[in-house]
């Protein structure tokens, strides 16, 4: 009996020790445990449950105020963010640099085609002007024929009187028998003059050689003749104060006797050289159109038929312009040496007009 209430009571154990220390544990109480123990488990379940829904709430609410800053403001995203708008900068300056280089070369090569285009229409007119005259760098003036001087300056006459008939212009132009006939000594190239060539003094025996050798030609026969105040044997004709500054230099050594009279109007007033005519012996004069004519109009100038009249033809200014076509002085020539009383007063005193 005791045996079998032992065993009834070792059914019932469940917990405790291996020691043998007559302790037992009270089923009911074992029980007891377990159910709070699944009352515990539900009551966490249920406080996780509600703490995952406050989890999920809290990603649906928007972030806190300076949290956002802090994450734009993150010291590892900043330097990328930087180095990828350097990058950009720099690909940008490059290609500012090639556009600008492109624009700059663009420029370079509008200005060398306007300059190319410039120089292509200068030598154009040049050219145009040098057919209108009909001296060309093979043409030596001094000993042109009269028939090929007269053709020369009636072109020129033509474009200073563009409507006159031909009528007109047969009592406007120089007659042959006033024109000289070319000497007999080999002709002497005129070398190219587009300047002043003062500081060259080499340059400038060079230049004048045809004129010295047609003065010397024309003086062998001019020698004999006595001089006489007012009265120039020869009278040359230059494009402008310059050019007749250059010429007065150019025909000292063979002037002769007489002196060289500077007629034109740098530095020297008309009525001074109205008196310089009237109480001197000249050789030579040199001068512009314009100041030759209104001398000749005023009668400071003696003219007879052994004058003789050069015009410098030859010379072209730095716009390869000449006596004959630069407007200004070409209207000068034929409206005022070649026109009214200085007309007259040259071809009915027996004048002789040459070139050089």
């Amino acid at each position: 009996m005791a045996q079998t209430t032992i065993q009834s009571k070792e059914s019932y154990k469940t917990g405790g020790d291996d020691l043998d220390d007559g302790l037992e544990l009270d089923p009911d109480l074992l029980a007891g445990s377990d159910e709070e123990g699944d009352d515990d488990s539900d009551i966490e379940r249920n406080v996780d449950e509600e703490l995952g829904s406050n989890d999920d709430d809290e990603k649906d609410l928007p972030p806190l105020e300076g949290e956002e800053d802090e994450i734009v403001k993150s010291p590892i995203i900043e330097p990328k963010k930087r180095k990828v708008e350097e990058v950009i900068e720099g690909d940008d300056h490059d290609q500012q640099d090639k556009e600008c280089n492109q624009d700059n070369s663009d420029e370079a090569r509008q200005a060398e085609k306007k300059r190319r285009k410039k120089e292509k229409e200068k030598e154009r007119k040049a050219k145009k002007r040098q057919n209108q005259s009909g001296i060309t760098s093979e043409t030596i003036p001094t000993h042109l024929p009269k028939s090929d001087l007269s053709s020369i300056l009636l072109k020129s006459i033509k474009e200073s009187y563009p409507s006159s008939s031909s009528v007109e212009l047969d009592d406007i132009q120089i007659p042959e028998s006033n024109l000289l006939d070319p000497p007999n000594y080999t002709p002497i190239p005129n070398p190219p003059s587009t300047v002043s060539n003062t500081e060259n003094k080499k340059s400038d025996m060079e230049q004048f050689k045809p004129l010295q050798k047609r003065i010397q030609d024309l003086s062998e026969n001019l020698s004999k003749k006595k001089l006489n105040v007012g009265q120039p044997q020869i009278i040359i004709l230059a494009l402008s104060g310059l050019r007749c500054a250059d010429l007065v230099r150019g025909v000292r050594d063979v002037k002769g006797d007489g002196e060289v009279a500077k007629l034109f109007a740098k530095h020297f007033k008309l009525a001074d050289q109205v008196k310089y005519l009237h109480q001197k012996k000249v050789s030579i004069a040199v001068g512009t159109p314009a100041r030759v004519g209104k001398l000749l109009t005023e009668d400071a100038i003696k003219i007879t038929s052994e004058t003789v009249l050069l015009l410098d033809i030859s010379h072209q200014d730095s716009k390869t312009r000449t006596i004959l076509n630069l407007p200004e002085v070409r209207d000068e020539l034929w409206k005022s040496v070649f026109s009214g009383k200085s007309r007259e007063t040259l071809l009915k005193g027996g004048v002789k007009i040459g070139a050089f």
